[in-house]
C-alpha cells in the first residue's frame, strides 16, 4: 500500500536540495574560517598582520554562510 501523506511535490523536494546544499556551504565555509582564526588571534595578539588573500577569502567565505 502506498502511503500518500509522505508524498512530496517537487517544490518540496527543490527546497529539501536547496537547504542541503546551503548547509554544505555553511559547514565549508564555516571550517575554512576556522582553520584561519589563529590569523586573526595572531594579529590581536602581536599586531603581525593577516595576509591580504587570507582576508579576501575569509571575507568571501562569511558572505557564503546563510543561517
Amino acid at each position: 500500500m502506498i502511503d500518500w501523506s509522505q508524498m512530496k511535490t517537487a517544490e518540496q523536494k527543490d527546497a529539501e536540495a536547496a537547504t542541503a546544499e546551503q548547509g554544505r556551504i555553511n559547514a565549508a565555509a564555516r571550517a575554512y574560517l576556522t582553520s584561519t582564526d589563529w590569523y586573526i588571534l595572531r594579529l590581536q595578539e602581536t599586531g603581525e598582520p593577516v595576509p591580504p588573500d587570507v582576508l579576501e577569502q575569509r571575507a568571501a567565505a562569511r558572505a557564503q554562510v546563510v543561517e
